[in-house]
């Protein structure tokens, strides 16, 4: 079976997500023309479609600048915690509101992934309708807002992939590898190899308990990672003085 031809991926400094140009997703060559011709098998097309559709909300939301204080999104005065969720499209609508002009605070990955536990807690986790992207924008938040508290973080290209189930690949910090599932009931701890459904029989609390989201899952595999982020950005933050203090110098 061909491989899904569009995974996000965050492995290096040098490939964060930035406002003009945010490398979101890979490309196979082939897969990637097979879908612009239309000649790729319709489950390829759709799947395609959900990525894209996910890549350019998230995209958009990240070159909005955040408000000042407290303030958090604007959903036209609607808590986006109460839109109704009754039936996909309303989720689907709920996020595509992060690209208009009415919001003022970028999507973050907790944000995302309550609104879908929420929709899972109150009509199940089976998405019923194609091209919504829900589960895929939730991947690709962890992905790019986790990049600098892990070691690597991908979504797996061998694992199955739908619109209700993804897994993501994570080596921590610490050295640890994780193969985590996403569903709509929340974030678990698949295996503790690359690309693997099977988890350890001997670690059953390991892989039985559900997070909301992936920073809290994080928090429980590498509790360290708010401290290494930390002394990256310390790190990064010098680094800018640094080239400014020797930019001043030389003038």
């Amino acid at each position: 079976m061909a491989t899904p031809p569009h995974t996000p991926e965050e492995t290096s400094p040098g490939e964060r997500c930035g406002c003009t140009s945010v490398p979101l997703v890979g490309s196979l060559v082939a897969n990637t023309l097979a879908d612009s011709l239309g000649v790729s098998p319709l489950y390829k097309q759709q799947d395609s479609a959900r990525w894209n559709s996910a890549a350019q909300v998230y995209k958009s939301s990240r070159c909005v600048s955040p408000t000042s204080g407290t303030a958090q999104f604007d959903f036209d005065g609607v808590d986006p915690t109460e839109i109704p969720l009754g039936r996909p499209k309303h989720l689907a609508a709920s996020l595509r509101q992060t690209s208009q002009s009415n919001v003022k605070t970028p999507l973050n990955l907790e944000e995302i992934g309550e609104m879908n536990r929420r929709r899972h807690d109150e009509v199940g986790g089976s998405m019923q309708e194609e091209g919504i992207g829900a589960l895929e924008l939730e991947a690709i938040a962890a992905v790019h807002e986790l990049a600098l508290e892990v070691e690597a973080i991908s979504v797996s290209e061998i694992l199955p992939r739908t619109s209700d189930l993804i897994f993501v690949n994570v080596k921590t910090h610490e050295g640890h590898v994780y193969c985590l599932e996403l569903t709509m009931k929340g974030w678990r701890v698949a295996s503790e190899h690359s690309d693997c459904m099977n988890g350890d029989y001997t670690k059953v609390e390991l892989h039985t308990v559900y997070y909301r989201n992936a920073r809290e899952l994080l928090n429980t595999v590498s509790p360290n990672h708010i401290t290494r982020f930390n002394e990256s950005l310390a790190e990064k933050l010098m680094l800018l003085q640094n080239t400014e203090s020797q930019e001043i110098a030389a003038n």
